[in-house]
């Protein structure tokens, strides 16, 4: 009778110690996914790349849908280069010798005497004698835009 009460005591102990440490795990899991949510809640500000400023063109033919005027900006950072449109409005075009590059950007790389869009490879890129930017769409001319600087 003895050894059943032993047997019976060891076996609570082992449950008692099998019930807490499982709500401690309960309780810990419980906190970090309280942790966890909080922080995904908890949104850091983005970070804005920004580069060199290699070059700006005014593209005269067309406007943005607020009827702003349209430019494009080359800016290198790194190894890397990347082209973006810009509006201003009437003549008052600020430029950045350190502009940000804007999600809205697209990385090119130089192929022979131009440039190509690494996102879309049929979107190319030349400045021409005059130092004009010449848009090509599958080698196909599209645009060409005044140099601004």
């Amino acid at each position: 009778m003895n050894s059943f009460k032993n047997i019976f005591t060891q076996t609570a102990v082992l449950a008692f110690l099998v019930i807490s440490i499982t709500a401690c795990d309960r309780s810990a899991k419980t906190d970090a996914a309280k942790t966890d949510s909080a922080a995904t809640v908890t949104t850091a500000p983005l970070k804005v790349d920004s580069g060199k400023l290699v070059g700006a063109w005014h593209d005269e033919a067309i406007k943005s849908d607020k009827g702003e005027e349209i430019a494009y900006e080359v800016v290198s950072s790194g190894h890397k280069v990347y082209i973006q449109a810009i509006t201003f409005t009437g003549k008052e075009l600020i430029l950045n010798d350190t502009p940000p590059i804007s999600p809205s950007a697209s990385e090119i790389r130089k192929e022979g005497d131009g440039y190509v869009s690494v996102e879309r490879p049929d979107e190319g890129y030349k400045i021409d004698k005059q130092g004009n930017l010449l848009i090509y769409d599958k080698g196909i001319l599209v645009a060409t835009c005044k140099k601004i600087l």
